[in-house]
């Protein structure tokens, strides 16, 4: 089975909470009824800074200081979260993301997980006020040291957060390597 989203390399905090012997991974509906307050709070904090920087964008260089305001407002308001949310990392649960992508996301299991293991996920990416709290399925990788999580019930919005961020990490890697190609380019040659 193939994913129908890219994955970019990131290295982000996730909790894989395995489900208890027959408890099953709960439909949307359910799920939207489970998902703790700091996550429903930060999602919807990512749908307004969403809208606002579609306002921003259509504001002139005359509301230059406005836009300024109300990104470090913005800002102010995304370190309250962050430490909000740091209450909800588990560090007995904690594992690395390798890979992230809206299907999933590839990672280093800090114990050994059972192929198609279904577990609860809390996903965290501070730096783009991103928490998913979602339900996946464990995939064993090749090695002991990578297995892939797919996504099995997640909400929408959350799905499209991850993409905007995979976007936006995908972005700042090629630019990176630009640069980096660049500054080879412009070494002379000994």
């Amino acid at each position: 089975m193939t994913d129908p989203y890219f994955s970019v390399e990131y290295r982000a905090r996730v909790n894989l909470i395995p489900l208890e012997q027959g408890e099953t991974v709960p439909d949307v509906e359910q799920l939207e009824a489970d998902i703790p307050g700091p996550f429903r709070l930060i999602s919807e904090v990512t749908r307004i800074d969403t809208h606002q920087a579609r306002l921003l964008r259509n504001l002139d260089d005359h509301a230059s200081d406005l836009v300024e305001v109300i990104n470090q407002q913005s800002r102010k308001i995304d370190l309250v979260l962050s430490h909000v949310l740091a209450e909800q990392d588990d560090p007995d649960c904690r594992s690395y993301t390798l890979t992230l992508g809206g299907g999933g996301f590839d990672f280093t299991p800090r114990h050994p997980m059972t192929d198609g293991q279904a577990v609860r996920i809390k996903l965290f990416l501070p730096e783009y006020s991103v928490a998913v709290f979602a339900y996946g399925e464990v995939h064993n990788g090749p090695d002991a040291n990578r297995c892939h999580c797919r996504f099995t019930c997640i909400r929408e919005q959350d799905r499209d957060a991850l993409i905007r961020a995979s976007l936006q990490l995908q972005a700042k890697q090629l630019k990176a390597r630009a640069e980096q190609r660049a500054q080879q380019n412009d070494k002379p040659a000994s």
